[in-house]
């Protein structure tokens, strides 16, 4: 499981002991000029060395906020960090099966060997090519159906009855414990584990089971089930849940693995 959204918690990440971590280059490169966006991308593969880093494209992100990311700077970025990353992705066009082969092969033109991304809605043929063509591919454009049960499935299914024996398959966005169950995802990722610092969640695993607590400030001082809690100080409980639900979302990648 790569902990999505990791941009700014690289302490964080070591003090909970996670091993993978996605960060997306739009974050980075969305509101600033090009030489403050790589200082500060240098200092996060810097805090995050030696671990196994995911970099997306955050072409998702771009695509909904009306913004466009330069195919050209990404793949100098790429090769600039390339020594430090495990995965990157290839860069997607929302909506645009076309263009998004277009950009995977222009890309692989540059001397890059990205992560082809299929999202849903395209051709299963284009994702049949893919399977047979790649070793690892990705499943995009999810997310919007992690609340529509049925259609995910029944898309997931097709997808994974052409996929089997045939290639590896990571799921974006896809941490929903009935999609981890049901799939043999070689890996996933999503922004979930965040909820310790945005909405004040605790997170609770197991038998299974992942829980979702959410609890005022002033009663963390007597949650005595939250060893992590019991010393905590107001200013910086957001990064003691943080930790936290990154120990439980570790029992889930293990849990899965397993499984």
């Amino acid at each position: 499981i790569y902990l999505a959204g990791s941009e700014f918690f690289g302490p964080i990440i070591k003090k909970g002991k996670a091993k993978n971590c996605l960060f997306s280059f739009y974050a980075f490169f969305r509101d600033t000029k090009t030489e403050p966006a790589l200082r500060g991308l240098d200092k996060y593969i810097m805090e995050n060395k030696g671990l196994d880093l995911f970099m997306d494209s955050g072409g998702y992100s771009a695509f909904t906020c009306g913004a466009e990311i330069d195919i050209d700077l990404y793949c100098q970025v790429i090769k600039k960090y390339k020594k430090h990353l495990t995965t990157y992705a290839q860069l997607d066009a929302i909506g645009d099966p076309e263009k998004t082969r277009e950009n995977l092969e222009y890309m692989e033109s540059k001397g890059l060997s990205p992560l082809p991304v299929f999202h849903y809605g395209s051709d299963f043929a284009i994702l049949r090519e893919l399977a047979q063509k790649y070793d690892y591919v990705a499943l995009g454009g999810l997310v919007p159906y992690s609340k529509r049960k049925p259609r995910l499935k029944q898309h997931l299914d097709t997808c994974f009855a052409i996929t089997r024996d045939q290639c590896r398959v990571h799921g974006f966005g896809m941490t929903g414990m009935e999609i981890l169950q049901r799939y043999p995802w070689y890996s996933v990722d999503s922004t979930a584990w965040l909820g310790g610092s945005k909405r004040a969640e605790y997170h609770t695993f197991e038998r299974g089971k992942l829980t979702f607590k959410k609890v005022k400030v002033e009663e963390e001082a007597s949650l005595q089930s939250l060893p992590l809690m019991q010393k905590a100080k107001r200013d910086g409980s957001w990064k003691l849940r943080s930790i936290d639900c990154i120990k439980q979302w570790l029992k889930v990648e293990k849990y899965v693995t397993d499984l």
